[in-house]
């Protein structure tokens, strides 16, 4: 068995691939968490969480150093 813990208390899973986990979060917005297969087994790309979010149709990214990165 494998157990993957990023659930909080009032979310829920939308689906589940091979690839990722779709995670309805409590205010509504959807992570899509990705999961990597590698030499230690499997794990949480915790660096690449894709929010679904709500706004005005804009995509924003964070780089390495901290500059956020907003495209309309």
């Amino acid at each position: 068995m494998i157990k993957i813990g990023i659930m909080n208390k009032g979310d829920k899973v939308l689906t589940v691939t091979k690839e990722f986990v779709a995670v309805q979060r409590k205010n509504g917005e959807v992570d899509l968490v990705q999961i990597v297969s590698d030499e230690h087994g499997r794990r949480v790309d915790e660096e690449n969480v894709i929010r679904i979010g709500y706004g005005n149709n804009t995509v924003m990214a964070k780089t390495d150093t901290g500059v956020s990165i907003v495209n309309f």
